[in-house]
């Protein structure tokens, strides 16, 4: 359950303290009112990898592709190893 964003007791309300306890009207004391939520909008951040995809400059944007490629036929050789040394030890 959230917190309130004020205090209902108004014991520790420094603007309270000042008052003289033996006023006569109890309607006069000053009440916060509350704060309406604000909803937090999500922002999501584009990652660096979308950033580095999608730059406009056509060297960046090649040199992801590059790595990218480099990247498949590794793994796709690293797979490929690692198929044939469990077929060949079952």
């Amino acid at each position: 359950m959230p917190q309130p964003l004020y205090n209902e007791n108004h014991d520790n309300n420094p603007f309270l303290e000042n008052q003289d306890s033996s006023s006569s009207s109890k309607n006069n004391s000053i009440k916060p009112e509350p704060h309406p939520f604000l909803k937090a909008e999500v922002v999501e951040e584009i990652s660096f990898t979308e950033r580095w995809k999608t730059n406009r400059f056509w060297l960046v944007r090649g040199s992801y592709y590059l790595l990218r490629t480099v990247w498949i036929i590794v793994m796709a050789i690293g797979g490929f190893i690692a198929w044939l040394i469990s077929l060949l030890f079952i």
